[in-house]
């Protein structure tokens, strides 16, 4: 009965607009636009501040699709053909930022004497090593890559000054939709595997895997090379979105995103000024 019904509804509604000489589909027949995916924005810079250098890039604003990936807004903060990005088993991560500087000079010069001592002695000097043919010390005079400053050196990131969320890693493929709004994506570059960013990390233990010759590492992670690192959530997103990037308040506040180990209290006043 039901579909006779129909039947009927949809002959007399044929005949009606043959009779008119007009084309009116009924209106469950019209296309239906899909609602446009929800907006993410999140705030992006690219710091090497361990080297005692300027960040590669200052933090940027960067509104995308929630159904974008990590990955997909740093390569739009960057620009595209700025910043190497692979997948692997694990996600995608960044290899290398493209920066023409001589960072193994600014290692050499610049990176802290007691972080230094601290990696030699945790890994027995082994990330210094360039005779192990499967961890090796690279030279890129384009990029700042993995591996460039110790075997073990490379790029890190946090969302909001933390690397997960209920238990799960953030990493290059999360989706926009699993991070918060307004959200700071921090770049950094460690030779230390975090300890030198004032982050705990898994060092390797000093010995070689002789079957693979690559690091044995340790299965306890290595606290942090110094205490109270500070939280620059708040400072990223204030300069991203400030207009003037020359005055005062803009430029003391990136002092303190520069400075490696600022205090909290000194953050928070930069990013009041702004």
């Amino acid at each position: 009965m039901i579909r006779r019904l129909k039947n009927k509804l949809f002959a007399t509604l044929c005949i009606t607009t043959l009779t008119l000489g007009v084309v009116a589909a009924p209106s469950a027949f019209n296309s239906v636009k899909a609602d446009a995916a929800p907006t993410k924005t999140v705030y992006v810079d690219v710091e090497k501040n361990v080297l005692g250098e300027a960040p590669i890039l200052q933090p940027v604003k960067v509104t995308l699709s929630d159904t974008n990936t990590i990955a997909d807004a740093t390569k739009q903060a960057v620009g595209d053909g700025n910043v190497n990005i692979v997948s692997s088993k694990y996600g995608s991560y960044v290899t290398g930022f493209k920066d023409t500087t001589d960072n193994q000079s600014a290692f050499t010069n610049n990176y802290l004497t007691d972080f230094k001592t601290e990696l030699k002695t945790v890994t027995k000097g082994i990330v210094f090593r360039t005779n192990i043919p499967n961890q090796p010390i690279v030279t890129d005079a384009n990029y700042l890559s993995e591996k460039e400053c110790d075997g073990i050196s490379g790029w890190m990131f946090t969302v909001n000054n933390v690397d997960h969320a209920n238990s799960t890693y953030y990493d290059g493929s999360t989706t926009l939709a699993n991070v918060p709004d307004g959200a700071a994506i921090r770049w950094e570059f460690s030779a230390a595997a975090g300890c030198d960013l004032g982050l705990a990390g898994y060092l390797p233990d000093g010995t070689l895997n002789q079957q693979y010759g690559t690091y044995n590492w340790n299965t306890t992670a290595t606290p942090a090379f110094f205490s109270g690192r500070a939280d620059k959530t708040n400072l990223i997103a204030k300069m991203a979105n400030h207009v003037n990037k020359t005055d005062t308040a803009y430029t003391n506040a990136l002092t303190q995103l520069e400075t490696l180990q600022a205090t909290q209290d000194a953050v928070n006043a930069a990013a009041s000024a702004l």
